[in-house]
């Protein structure tokens, strides 16, 4: 498997604080969903994984990566391939094990949000590093909520204060560590945990076009939107 040593890591520009932050590159899920190996889809004629290991890279440094048990890395420079595991969970303690303890901040980016931008993950650190615990991308809800209760009817929930939260994801690395050792299973994803254990999470601007890729089709609609904020048209 190709590593890249943490000395290579690149700033690009951004403060020191970015030497001392490590990205985990989720890429381990089966795609049962998507029906096949989602991390090997291709958008704009670029795998998926290919393309959250190159923003990591642009943004911090070649990451830490996950991938299904007994698959060869053959893509970009990664600091570390790893095995993941059964459950997201599973993949990101896997990957946690090799964050080196000088790290400070860790970015956890799932293969799933082909959108994320380099300025997110910039943004993601600041935050931690300005004293937040984790720190989600999140945006607010254009439309009206409801939730079905029990008997099948509605219940208005509205939609003042609530926000739709992406990845990546930015953590001081203290409190991911304490998380993983205080549960053995995370439940949905890891901010959660940190402000059930007291640690301050707080909201950094997404982009709500940046959606979660689940069926072939959400791969579509992006190449759309990809070509049009790069100009460019095929008729």
């Amino acid at each position: 498997m190709k590593q890249c040593s943490a000395s290579a890591r690149r700033t690009n520009g951004y403060p020191a604080a970015v030497s001392n932050t490590s990205v985990i590159v989720l890429a381990a899920g089966s795609g049962s969903r998507f029906g096949g190996a989602k991390q090997f889809a291709l958008l704009a004629g670029e795998r998926l994984v290919d393309r959250a290991v190159r923003v990591a890279t642009e943004a911090v440094g070649p990451p830490i990566l996950t991938l299904p048990d007994g698959t060869t890395w053959d893509g970009p420079p990664v600091q570390i391939a790893v095995p993941g595991g059964a459950t997201r969970t599973e993949s990101v303690r896997n990957a946690l094990d090799q964050v080196p303890t000088s790290t400070d901040v860790v970015i956890v980016h799932d293969i799933a949000r082909p959108l994320a931008t380099v300025a997110q993950f910039h943004a993601l650190i600041a935050a931690v590093e300005a004293g937040a615990d984790a720190a989600v991308l999140a945006w607010e809800l254009p439309d009206t909520l409801k939730a079905v209760r029990p008997d099948g009817t509605l219940e208005h929930k509205g939609r003042e204060g609530l926000v739709v939260a992406q990845s990546p994801m930015g953590f001081s690395a203290t409190m991911l560590r304490k998380v993983f050792a205080a549960y053995d299973e995370v439940p949905i994803e890891e901010s959660i945990v940190v402000a059930e254990l007291g640690g301050r999470v707080v909201p950094v601007p997404g982009d709500r076009w940046s959606q979660h890729v689940v069926e072939p089709r959400d791969l579509e609609l992006m190449e759309l939107l990809l070509r049009s904020r790069d100009g460019t048209h095929h008729g």
